[in-house]
């Protein structure tokens, strides 16, 4: 699987996998402003597996 970084607004952070937002930066102005509201590594990793395993019954 390749990985594209693309620029987008100041903070904003999205990953997208299939054309679709499995993850986003959360929190508002105020915990933003601490470096907060990353997604967790670790569910990120996870929902792209599952996609990279495709539907059920696929090889």
């Amino acid at each position: 699987m390749d990985a594209v970084i693309t620029s987008g607004k100041t903070g904003q952070f999205e990953v997208i996998a299939d054309g679709e937002k499995i993850a986003g930066r959360g929190g508002n102005w105020f915990t933003r402003g601490f470096g907060a509201g990353y997604p967790d590594l670790d569910s990120v990793v996870e929902e792209i597996e599952k996609r990279r395993a495709g539907p059920r019954g696929a090889p």
